[in-house]
């Protein structure tokens, strides 16, 4: 095999499993996507959740206080009663006294209620963002598959393809070596091959001595000394 044949079949070779990587990265990314969208959805699933476990006990802390509310004007209700039945002024100051504290506790507890209710509110407003926004990723997912799934079958059949070519294309490499050569490939893929850059390897960039530099001439299959990839000329270098 002449030096032009060979590194013209291993750097086909080459192209050939580049372009198979990248099939087979792009189906990958598919599942990937779909993940990382449902991943988001879940997240904004939680944050909705913790939102009415946080509005759950804002309702609850403004129940318990129109419940103290409701207590407090029944007792001054009675107090009230109270007042019109006394005979001393000193009954009449302290049960007035009292009336007029129960009636300024109830007033704070009217402003806390509505300041719970006003937190109330603005958590529901936090509610249906979160809920418009998970709406809207569960519609992205569905989109999502739905594009992964059209373009599945194209990218399955351009690997099926691209195995076939790489059967051809591999007769290039001596049966002598072909495992070496499918361990190579199992471990790193298309950076099993790599082209010669200005007399070094471009994956290690170990240079080329002048022996291996004549058996690279020659049209022989070289291992690079460094990180045993199979390396080749390409077309444009020198």
């Amino acid at each position: 095999m002449t030096m032009s044949s060979a590194a013209t079949g291993l750097e086909e070779l080459h192209q050939l499993h580049i372009r198979k990587a990248e099939l087979e990265k792009k189906l990958a990314a598919g599942p990937l996507r779909v993940e990382k969208q449902q991943k988001q959805i879940e997240k904004q699933k939680q944050a909705i959740e913790e939102l009415q476990e946080q509005q759950k006990q804002l309702r609850m802390t403004a129940d318990e206080k129109s419940l103290q509310l409701k207590s407090n004007e029944a007792k001054i209700v009675d107090l009230k009663l109270k007042l019109n039945l006394v005979t001393t002024n000193k009954e009449f100051a302290i049960i007035k006294s009292q009336i007029d504290a129960d009636t300024m506790a109830n007033s704070v507890l009217e402003d806390e209620i509505l300041e719970v209710y006003e937190k109330v509110d603005h958590v529901q407003g936090k509610i249906t963002d979160c809920e418009n926004a998970h709406s809207q990723a569960v519609e992205m997912e569905q989109k999502i598959s739905k594009e992964i799934e059209a373009e599945r079958p194209g990218l399955e059949s351009g690997i099926s393809m691209l195995n076939e070519e790489l059967k051809e294309a591999e007769k290039i490499i001596p049966s002598s070596l072909s495992e070496e050569y499918k361990r190579l490939v199992l471990a790193h893929g298309a950076g099993a091959l790599v082209a010669v850059s200005e007399n070094s390897c471009s994956s290690c960039h170990a240079i080329l001595s002048p022996n291996e530099k004549v058996q690279l001439n020659m049209g022989e299959l070289l291992f690079c000394r460094s990180c045993y990839r199979i390396m080749y000329r390409a077309k444009k270098s020198s």
